[in-house]
C-alpha cells in the first residue's frame, strides 16, 4: 500500500478539500496521513495557497527540503497557488501540478507527472461544491463547504484569480442531508466554509440569510453546534445578529473580513462599506449583547495608509473588545490593482505598523476575555491531555479545563482566569 501525507496551507475550505481528496485516494488503496510531515510517504500533497506571498514562499521552500531529501519522493501540489505561480512551483521541483478544478478529480492524475491546469474553469459549468464524508484530520469539528467564487474584486486580492469569479452553491437538499448525516456520525460541530460565504445562493431565490434560519428552525433541538467561518461586514444586520445571539445551535460568534476601518483605505481596497458603517455595526451587535465575540480579519500597510489611517485603525480596536483578530502585513500579490498602486508602504514601516499594532490587538482580546470572566458557558471538548481538558465554547474562546472530561461531549463551566490561549475554567 503506498503511502500519501497531504499537507494543507491556508483556508478552512482548503482543509474540506483536502478531506475530499484523501478519501478519493483511500478508495485507491492509499494510506492517507495528515500534516504530519510523514518521511516514510511516497508522495506528498500539498494543497496550496496564494493569499500571500508568504505563504507562496513557505510552500516553495518545503517543495525544495522535501526535494533535498529524497529527490525521488513525488511532489504534488493542488490549489490556488497553481493557478498563480505555476513556474515557481516547478522551479521548486513539484513533479505533479493540479489546479482547482482538477484536484477534485484526483483520481485522474495520481500516476501523471506536469501541468494540469484549467485557469478558466469557473467558466465550463462543471464544477461543483464537492463535500467530504468525514471532518479533516479527525478533527471534532466538520468543514462544511457550500460555496465557492467570488464577485468583490478588492484590490489586493488575487483568489479571485484561482477560484474565478463565478458563484457555485450547494443545493439547499444537499446541506441537508449532509448535516444530517454528520449529527448522526456524533460530531457535534459544523463551520459553514467557502469563498465568499455572502454570496451563497447567488443567482437564485436562496441565500445564506435563509439558510441560517432554516438551520437554526430544524437543529435548534438538535446537540450540534454551528459556526459561520468568515463574513464581509456589509452582509450583517439585526435580524442575523438576532438570530444568532439567540439561538440554541449557532455559535454567539462572527468573524468578520474587515481589512480596515478607514474610508480611504477602504476605498483603495474596493470594499463596499464606510467607517461610519462599522461602528454604527458594532454599536448595534454589543447593543444586543455586550460579550457577543467578534473576530476580524485587518491588513496593516495597505498602499497610501497614512499615520491618521493608522491611527483608526488603533482606535477602533480600542473602542471595541475582539475576542482575537487576525492582523497581517500587506503582501503586494502580481497583477492586482493595489500592487500598481502609488504610496506603497515600505517594509520597514509596514514591520513598525504590525508590532504596534499587536499591542492593541492584546488589549482589546484581553479587555474581552475579562468581560467572561465568571460567566457560565458550554464547552465541546476536543482533546485531552494531563488530565485536562481542551475545547472551545459558544463565543469561540479556547477553554483549560481543569477536569478530564469525554471528548466531544458539551459540558457547562465557569470561566476563572484567563491564559495566554484563551481561558481556564471549571465544569459545573
Amino acid at each position: 500500500m503506498k503511502k500519501i501525507d497531504i499537507i494543507t496551507y491556508g483556508c478552512k475550505l482548503n482543509q474540506s478539500e483536502s478531506a475530499f481528496i484523501g478519501e478519493k485516494l483511500e478508495k485507491l488503496d492509499f494510506e492517507v496521513s495528515f500534516d504530519k510531515n510523514d518521511e516514510n510517504s511516497d508522495y506528498i500533497l500539498i494543497n496550496s495557497c496564494t493569499v500571500t506571498s508568504e505563504a507562496e514562499r513557505k510552500i516553495k521552500q518545503y517543495i525544495r527540503k522535501i526535494k533535498r531529501k529524497d529527490i525521488n519522493k513525488k511532489v504534488i501540489v493542488v490549489g490556488c497557488t497553481a493557478h498563480t505561480n505555476i513556474e515557481g512551483l516547478k522551479d521548486a521541483g513539484a513533479d505533479l501540478i493540479l489546479g482547482n478544478f482538477e484536484k477534485k478529480y484526483i483520481e485522474e492524475y495520481i500516476d501523471k507527472n506536469g501541468i494540469y491546469v484549467d485557469k478558466d474553469y469557473w467558466k465550463n459549468n462543471k464544477d461543483k461544491v464537492f463535500i467530504p464524508n468525514k471532518p479533516y484530520n479527525s478533527y471534532s469539528r466538520f468543514f462544511l463547504p457550500i460555496e465557492e467564487g467570488c464577485l468583490e474584486f478588492c484590490t489586493y486580492c488575487r483568489i479571485i484569480f484561482a477560484r474565478g469569479n463565478k458563484i457555485r452553491s450547494s443545493s439547499k437538499e444537499s446541506i441537508f442531508s449532509k448535516v444530517d448525516n454528520i449529527i448522526n456520525s456524533g460530531i457535534k460541530e459544523i463551520v459553514l466554509t467557502g469563498i465568499n460565504l455572502t454570496y451563497f445562493g447567488y443567482g437564485t431565490d436562496y441565500d445564506l440569510k435563509k439558510l441560517i434560519f432554516d438551520l437554526d428552525n430544524k437543529y435548534k433541538y438538535k446537540d450540534i453546534r454551528f459556526r459561520i467561518s468568515s463574513l464581509y461586514p456589509d452582509f450583517i444586520d439585526k435580524d442575523i445578529i438576532n438570530l444568532i445571539n439567540n439561538s440554541s445551535v449557532f455559535e454567539k460568534h462572527i468573524h468578520l473580513s474587515l481589512q480596515h476601518v478607514s474610508n480611504n483605505i477602504l476605498i483603495n481596497m474596493g470594499r463596499k462599506y464606510s467607517e461610519k458603517y462599522l461602528y454604527d455595526l458594532f454599536n448595534m451587535i454589543f447593543y444586543i449583547n455586550s460579550i457577543f465575540s467578534i473576530s476580524a480579519d485587518i491588513i496593516i500597510g495597505f498602499p497610501g495608509e497614512s499615520d491618521k489611517d493608522f491611527n483608526k485603525l488603533i482606535n477602533f480596536v480600542n473602542t471595541y473588545p475582539f475576542s482575537r483578530i487576525h492582523a497581517f502585513r500587506y503582501s503586494n500579490r502580481p497583477n492586482t490593482k493595489a500592487s500598481r498602486m502609488k504610496e506603497q508602504i515600505p517594509g520597514n514601516i509596514k514591520k513598525e505598523r504590525m508590532s504596534e499594532f499587536q499591542k492593541y490587538i492584546e488589549k482589546s482580546t484581553n479587555h474581552y476575555l475579562n468581560k467572561l470572566l465568571n460567566k457560565k458557558v458550554e464547552v465541546l471538548v476536543e482533546k485531552n491531555d494531563n488530565n485536562k481538558s481542551y475545547g472551545y465554547d459558544e463565543f469561540y474562546i479556547y477553554h483549560e479545563i481543569s477536569q478530564n472530561l469525554e471528548k466531544d461531549n458539551f459540558y457547562d463551566v465557569i470561566i476563572n482566569n484567563i491564559n495566554k490561549d484563551g481561558v481556564i475554567s471549571n465544569v459545573l
